[in-house]
């Protein structure tokens, strides 16, 4: 299962990894994320879509999900809702 960047979505508790998918033709960048266990020093850079086909990244947690819902942003901002995406752990 993998994560839209711009939109956010969901992901199982427990998993240590997680792939971002991007539907747009350009870069974007997660600069910054709220996920206990999210790699510091770290902006994944999630690549953009080509040929028809989405770009993904996976970023590797230094722990498992746990159940909650946390927000993320990116660079560019690409939520069209004007609010951060988030990833929700269930």
């Amino acid at each position: 299962m993998s994560i839209p960047v711009c939109t956010g979505g969901t992901c199982a508790a427990g998993v240590s990894s997680i792939t971002f998918t991007n539907s747009l033709t350009q870069e974007v960048t997660i600069t910054s994320c709220t996920l206990p266990g999210w790699p510091t020093n770290s902006e994944p850079e999630v690549p953009a879509a080509k040929n028809g086909v989405n770009g993904s990244t996976t970023v590797q947690l230094t722990g498992r999900t746990t159940v909650g819902t946390y927000d993320y942003t990116t660079d560019p901002s690409c939520n069209d809702l004007n609010t951060d995406p988030q990833i929700k752990v269930q």
